[in-house]
């Protein structure tokens, strides 16, 4: 990955609320199920499949805005 890229992803997911974040590093970088993730956090499955997908998205419309910028930039 470019280190550009990497810079991008990282400043992103610390914009994000910290339990999107906590989510997307436990399923990602953590290697955790939906189901394990939910059961520790005494939520649905469903509820943090929703989490993840709305983490996701603000991630990649965060990331679209930064390369946008620093092409007019």
């Amino acid at each position: 990955m470019e280190q550009t890229q990497k810079i991008y992803i990282e400043d992103v997911i610390t914009s994000l609320k910290d339990r999107e974040q906590n989510i997307l590093k436990l399923y990602y970088w953590g290697g955790f199920t939906e189901e394990e993730i939910a059961e520790s956090c005494q939520i649905t499955q469903q509820r943090i499949h929703q989490i993840k997908e709305r983490a996701l998205e603000k991630c990649k419309k965060l990331i679209e805005e930064k390369q946008s910028f620093a092409i007019i930039a």
